[in-house]
């Protein structure tokens, strides 16, 4: 989906596109309104993205506005851009809570579902069949990210084109919140080569962290932070983890980074907290990868907690078990050793490059040789 040397799809692929399991607890910021700081009532707005779609009915999208009445930033948080990567819309409703108490400066704009089609149809792009991912697709066609759309287009390009006028070139500063399949661990992606997006990154409390978004501004088929760069702003990309469901876990991930850039951009109060530990790039030097040694039933191991199974994110330790495999052929469990010292970057099995859109993508059978695990060094 991104245009880059090093682009979301290849971090798919090192890891084999692969993993189960919901992010890992590792201490991250919890944002509350201090006891003793005199709340502010702040106006919100609700208002709509107004598109016609090619039947002549009309798509009405919601997007709220907090404003606090002083200059400042106008800070843009989309989400659900992709219908099955739905996190982002309950980070959209904790922060707007946040910004009615807290706000001080500037504008704080929420789209938490910016592509109301493919949402509806529970899918990751609108007009996707059964069990089709985006990968499949021969067209893509009704992959929003083509800003800045057609007026005149498909539904899809009409209602990218709206929302580009209605809200997008209306701010400053965007994150733009996406989902990897469950198995991958929460990544933020920054832009490349554009310094004046990059403290927007660096606020971000997700371990991961790579510098691979594209700062090229061509005149079609852009992504959505191209087209906030070329309207003269800054931007960054997160994908947390997990489609088709909203956890707890990655709520707080995506709530903690956006009080973070607000803090960092003067419009709420205090100093951007940071998550304990290094942040980590995954690159194929630092990628270990722990396959299975035999066909049969992948059972994950135990964290260290013993009241979990071990997930994306998790910290593991070389010879650390992984997991093991109950053999088909004998039924003898054989063991998976953690190949490195790092973090997961991903956990657990996907078949075909298919579980964004499939259920036996994710069944846990694991032929000889497939990858179970990626361990990324610090």
């Amino acid at each position: 989906m991104i245009n880059s040397k090093w682009s979301r799809r290849d971090f798919l692929k090192i890891a084999s596109v692969h993993g189960a399991g919901l992010a890992g607890a590792n201490a991250l910021p919890t944002y509350a309104a201090r006891a003793d700081r005199k709340s502010t009532s702040n106006r919100v707005v609700t208002e709509n993205v107004k598109t016609v779609l090619e039947d002549g009915s009309e798509l009405n999208t919601p997007f709220r506005r907090i404003e606090s009445g002083r200059d400042g930033p106008a800070l843009l948080l989309t989400a659900s851009l992709h219908g099955n990567e739905v996190i982002g819309a309950e980070v959209a409703m904790r922060l707007q809570d946040v910004c009615v108490r807290e706000l001080r400066a500037g504008s704080v704009w929420l789209v938490p579902m910016a592509n109301l089609l493919a949402v509806r149809s529970r899918r990751h792009s609108f007009g996707l069949g059964p069990e089709q991912s985006n990968r499949m697709h021969p067209t893509k066609v009704h992959n929003m990210q083509r800003f800045p759309g057609d007026p005149n287009g498909n539904n899809t390009q009409r209602a990218a084109f709206a929302l580009d006028q209605t809200v997008i070139r209306h701010c400053s500063h965007l994150v733009d919140i996406h989902c990897y399949q469950r198995m991958n661990a929460a990544e933020t992606l920054g832009v490349n080569g554009h310094e004046r997006s990059r403290p927007m990154a660096d606020a971000t409390t997700t371990r991961f962290i790579r510098y691979v978004l594209p700062a090229a501004t061509p005149e079609k088929n852009m992504l959505i932070n191209q087209i906030v760069l070329k309207h003269g702003g800054c931007a960054v990309g997160m994908e947390l983890s997990g489609q088709f469901e909203i956890s707890e876990r990655q709520v707080q991930i995506g709530l903690s980074s956006m009080v973070n850039i607000a803090k960092r951009l003067g419009m709420l109060p205090g100093e951007p907290e940071r998550i304990e530990g290094p942040r980590v790039t995954m690159t194929k030097e630092k990628s270990h990868v722990a396959q299975a040694p035999d066909s049969g039933i992948f059972v994950p191991g135990v964290a260290k907690d013993k009241i979990r199974n071990l997930a994306a994110e998790d910290y593991v330790e070389k010879g650390q078990s992984l997991g093991h495999i109950i053999r088909e052929k004998d039924l003898e469990r054989v063991p998976i050793l953690a190949p490195a010292t790092g973090y997961l970057a991903v956990f657990g099995l996907c078949h075909w490059g298919q579980c964004d859109a499939s259920l036996p993508a994710q069944h846990p059978y694991a032929e000889a040789g497939e990858a179970v695990a990626t361990v990324v060094t610090t």
